[in-house]
């Protein structure tokens, strides 16, 4: 039988405390946990008072707990997937939410036709194939609606957004404007323990490469676009750059997978570089190195999407039909 999430989330965090992802003297907030496990509030306020009970953490004066008995500081900041990323960048909780495995699939099935044209979705087939409810499919549709893999028409029609040059053009487009500024705006607010743990799992993954996962490749890619770039603070940006989330996905289901690693590693000495920036409290430096690095990432994305194009075959589920208007 699998452990409950209190029982996961209890060993993430005292890992989390023993490694030193979570400094002495932090402030920790039941709702902030909850956020980035995704999960009530009842489970994290337990697993904090068993923590203090046991001595690893401290009532705080002001709201929360403190990580450590009498920590002599107080750090307050927001904390995030990252601080409890195990190694290789694994979820440190594994939820038995079996729609969550579904939609991986369902993601990768659209992602890989996308990139050959328009599509059109039939929610009604897309239950009947996956064996579930309306409600886990319709679940699992409004999360690939929030990647922008996929557009509600009407009634069970869903257009999948197809993925050519121009919208991955477009896509650039705008996290050149938006993730420069995002992460100049971070620079401040992210920690130097924090910003050590993603430059020392880009240093690991270095020293294995190429045997290194696709998915350890993607939780690289989501440390510097997605954790880092969320310290930046500003919740519409974040929301605009969620449409982008394509452009990672290119890489995350054909790197490893469809086509091999490239020779020289695909990115990290240049998300190391932007990191260095961050930690050495270099805004205006961070951001021009992340604006360089996405430019040159368009043109190995670019690459691989024309590649796949001309050469990979796609088998068409049974819930995905080509559009006629395409």
């Amino acid at each position: 039988m699998g452990k409950t999430l209190q029982e996961q989330l209890y060993q993430a965090m005292m890992h989390s405390i023993e490694q030193g992802h979570l400094e002495p003297g932090l402030v920790l907030l039941e709702g902030n946990i909850a956020k980035v496990f995704g999960m009530s509030r009842s489970p994290v306020r337990q697993t904090l008072w068993r923590l203090y009970e046991e001595g690893t953490i401290s009532r705080f004066e002001g709201r929360g707990y403190l990580v450590g008995r009498h920590p002599a500081d107080i750090v307050r900041r927001t904390l995030t997937a990252g601080d409890f990323r195990k190694v290789g960048g694994r979820a440190a909780i594994e939820r038995q939410d079996a729609w969550r495995q579904m939609a991986e699939t369902v993601e990768r099935d659209i992602v890989l036709c996308s990139m050959k044209g328009r599509l059109e979705l039939n929610e009604l087939q897309l239950a009947k194939t996956l064996g579930v409810s309306r409600s886990v499919t319709h679940r699992i549709l409004l999360h690939l609606q929030s990647l922008g893999v996929v557009e509600k028409t009407k009634y069970t029609s869903w257009n999948v957004v197809p993925l050519d040059e121009s919208r991955l053009h477009h896509l650039y487009e705008a996290r050149l404007q938006l993730e420069p500024f995002m992460i100049s705006q971070a620079c401040q607010a992210m920690t130097e323990p924090e910003i050590a743990r993603f430059i020392e799992r880009l240093d690991d993954a270095a020293r294995h490469y190429p045997d290194v996962p696709g998915t350890t490749l993607d939780a690289l890619e989501n440390d510097l676009h997605i954790e880092a770039i969320a310290r930046g603070g500003n919740p519409e940006i974040l929301g605009m750059l969620s449409r982008t989330r394509p452009i990672l996905l290119v890489s995350k289901h054909l790197l490893g997978a469809l086509f091999d690693m490239p020779a020289e590693d695909p990115f990290f000495d240049e998300h190391r570089d932007v990191f260095e920036k961050l930690l050495a409290r270099r805004p205006e430096q961070a951001a021009r190195s992340l604006h360089a690095h996405l430019v040159r990432s368009e043109g190995k994305v670019q690459a691989r999407l024309a590649a796949f194009r001309e050469t990979a075959q796609v088998d068409l589920p049974a819930y995905l039909r080509w559009d006629d208007k395409d």
